[in-house]
């Protein structure tokens, strides 16, 4: 099937290659002419020129040969079925064969004007003609940016004040400061009129709470974000809903060892107070995700994301007492809560151990 967008582009870039050919050969034949005029020394800086452009002849044909050989990658579609490769290969080629027909021109023009001198016509004692682009710069400054009184005019225009000797100049105010100035005025009266008699815009206020409220649910979805970030050192019991989730991994996972109901098996009680390797939500979190290997607990970090081993650890945590039929005897360290004042922090107290049964 035919893309015709690249048929389009490919089409104007060979059109181009022959453009390119074509000035080639002009600037080719014209340089040799440039050269025999030099050799008088009435031109001899164009000489280098004439050189480049020589060359810029050579890697102009070049180009043409290398705009006819372009490979087309396969794709995916980008822009109008163009692969993102094959769209910005062609636009490269395209721009790039646009300034060197830009280029060629401006070498044949000044070429020209070595080979037929007599054209550009200079007036005795008057300044040489500017170019066009020179005239045009000057044109729009003068119209659009200063507008500022010729120097041969300004002590026409020079007021009757004097002060120490500084006279002040009537000029113009540069257009640039005037337009802007008057546009300010235009976006005013739309000001006044949008948000003061339509009352079609937010006022202050409004557009405080808006932001207020943009701000909220920027910080909600970081924190929402943050939460999977979770780690030994800043997990917390998950609530009742994480709970949940919690008994459905360990159903999962964990009873092989540890019990349908908690009450330890190959693995430790996990409903009564004494624990291996701490009973804080913080400890059970860091024995799920790293393991104790050698005592024959895995790591789970890999099975289990940080949200869920903390719903895992809040549902061991939440089987403290629960009492279940047949439990294995504790082992480990006593742990229990401290509680001070309105903070509850944890703690190992270490009143009597048991020992691990073998």
């Amino acid at each position: 099937m035919i893309n015709y967008i690249e048929f389009l582009m490919v089409t104007i870039a060979g059109l181009l290659a022959i453009v390119i050919w074509i000035l080639a050969n002009v600037l080719t034949m014209i340089s040799k002419k440039a050269v025999e005029v030099s050799k008088t020394g009435k031109k001899v800086l164009m000489l280098a020129i004439i050189a480049i452009g020589s060359l810029f002849a050579n890697s102009a044909n070049a180009q043409a040969v290398l705009t006819d050989s372009t490979v087309k990658a396969p794709s995916v579609n980008y822009y109008g079925g163009l692969s993102s490769t094959t769209f910005w290969t062609l636009s490269s080629v395209l721009a790039l064969e646009l300034l060197v027909v830009f280029l060629m021109v401006l070498f044949i023009r000044g070429l020209w004007k070595v080979i037929h001198p007599a054209e550009v016509v200079v007036e005795q004692n008057k300044a040489a003609a500017q170019s066009w682009l020179i005239r045009t710069w000057n044109e729009l400054d003068k119209k659009f940016l200063t507008k500022a009184i010729p120097l041969e005019e300004e002590a026409d225009r020079l007021l009757d004040h004097d002060y120490d000797g500084i006279k002040e100049l009537d000029n113009a105010l540069p257009p640039w400061w005037k337009y802007g100035f008057i546009i300010t005025i235009f976006v005013a009266v739309l000001y006044l009129l949008k948000y003061e008699i339509w009352h079609n815009g937010p006022n202050p206020t409004e557009e405080y709470n808006t932001e207020m409220t943009t701000a909220k649910d920027q910080v909600d979805a970081y924190l929402a974000s943050m939460k999977n970030n979770v780690d030994e050192k800043t997990v917390t019991m998950a609530d009742a809903a994480g709970i949940a989730a919690g008994q459905a991994s360990f159903a999962k996972t964990c009873v092989a060892c540890h019990g349908t109901k908690g009450e330890g098996g190959v693995g430790p009680n996990l409903t009564d107070e004494y624990w291996l390797h701490g009973g804080g939500v913080s400890d059970v979190f860091k024995t799920i995700k790293y393991g104790y290997p050698d005592k024959g607990m895995q790591s789970w970090q890999s099975t289990y994301s940080p949200i869920q081993i903390q719903e895992l650890a809040s549902y061991v945590k939440s089987l403290k007492g629960t009492n279940p039929p047949n439990p294995k005897a504790p082992q480990g360290d006593l742990y229990k809560e401290v509680v001070a004042g309105k903070d509850s922090t944890s703690a190992v107290v270490k009143k009597d151990s048991v020992a691990v049964a073998k």
